[in-house]
């Protein structure tokens, strides 16, 4: 996901754990009074699309006649914030599709914030997504400390839900562990229907069963320094993990033709076309590739480092991880962390994660 932060729009408790941009605050806040600190409380609307057709037609006064037909599609809105003079189109969604409001969402996690208390607070791209972290305390895993978050995002763009996931970050190197809670008993990912706020509030009534499924998750994790794997093992994790990719439609249709199916002009420009594709096909490749050779450097460097978690599921995956927050990529500093945490690098970690675990059953 290149998008990063909203303007400044993002808060953090003392050191914010994985982000060095916005605000810091010093006392425990409600979520509603993070919300509005970090000034993410925008509502959104929705509002039906209409297509404009030109009929060619010209009325009395020189002005062109069009008919404005209704669509089934709708545009998510977001009101003007700071300079901005126009109303924003985050998304283009269906009928069914129904917002919830960041200040609905901050007021039913209040009462949780007593127990879990806010750690961050933002929004990303330009208010497609709104995140709230709570800080669900510390605990050990596979000998090291971690600090754990739960991390709840609400989608705001068509492309995802209300959801919660369970972030672990190691505190010797501050690398995030991005991991969904898909197994728990209570896992809290709610499609944007017309009873998204209902369904929101009856799961947040419920949120102490997350406990669970933190439980789960931390035993899960300890899981993978249970076996010793050899390179073999380790690079089939990468590879799974860093998959090739696909061969474009375009490329791979070139690929059956020939000079005896075509005109000449007509060939020779494909030839040119298929060139550049093949070019561009093969730097995705090496980029894929750079990425799994760093993962393995990484995965020897955390062997040499942590003899007593060396060689198993939990280092190929620390090593993956750890690609992911600090490799380059074309996303600014504040866009590589939502990445890391949201986005296309916390996809990744989580495939390894997936990866190694299967490993060990």
């Amino acid at each position: 996901m290149p998008a990063s932060i909203f303007g400044e729009r993002f808060v953090g408790f003392k050191q914010p754990a994985w982000h060095g941009l916005g605000t810091v605050f010093n006392e425990r806040l409600t979520v509603s009074e993070a919300v509005a600190l970090a000034d993410i409380g925008f509502d959104i609307h929705k509002a039906q699309n209409f297509a404009r057709m030109d009929t060619g037609r010209y009325a009395d006064n020189g002005s062109p006649i069009v008919h404005s037909i209704p669509t089934k599609s709708y545009s998510v809105l977001r009101e003007p914030m700071g300079e901005e003079t126009e109303w924003q189109v985050l998304s283009t969604v269906g009928e069914q599709w129904t917002p919830i409001q960041a200040s609905d969402l901050a007021t039913m996690l209040d009462p949780i914030s007593q127990r879990y208390p806010v750690e961050t607070a933002g929004a990303i791209g330009k208010g497609e997504k709104i995140f709230i972290t709570l800080d669900a305390g510390g605990a050990s895993i596979a000998g090291e400390d971690h600090n754990l978050y739960y991390l709840v995002t609400d989608h705001r763009d068509g492309t995802g839900a209300l959801s919660m996931a369970f972030t672990p970050v190691r505190v010797v190197c501050q690398n995030t562990l991005s991991l969904g809670l898909s197994s728990a008993k209570v896992s809290v990912s709610l499609q944007h229907r017309k009873t998204i706020k209902e369904d929101a509030d009856w799961y947040m009534n419920i949120f102490g069963m997350m406990d669970t499924a933190r439980e789960n998750s931390i035993e899960q994790m300890n899981t993978l320094t249970s076996l010793t794997i050899d390179d073999e093992m380790a690079k089939k994790v990468i590879d799974k993990s860093y998959p090739k990719p696909a061969t474009p439609t375009r490329l791979r249709l070139t690929r059956g033709i020939t000079g005896d199916d075509l005109p000449s002009a007509v060939w020779n420009k494909l030839l040119v076309d298929r060139e550049n594709m093949e070019k561009d096909y093969a730097l995705a490749n090496e980029r894929i590739q750079i990425h799994k050779d760093m993962a393995f450097e990484k995965y020897s460097i955390f062997n040499e480092e942590h003899p007593k978690v060396s060689q198993t599921p939990w280092a190929i995956w620390q090593a993956i991880c750890e690609t992911e927050d600090y490799r380059r990529g074309k996303e600014a500093n504040g866009g590589r962390l939502t990445s890391a945490l949201y986005g296309g690098r916390a996809v990744t970690k989580e495939k390894a994660f997936k990866n190694a675990f299967a490993l060990v059953n």
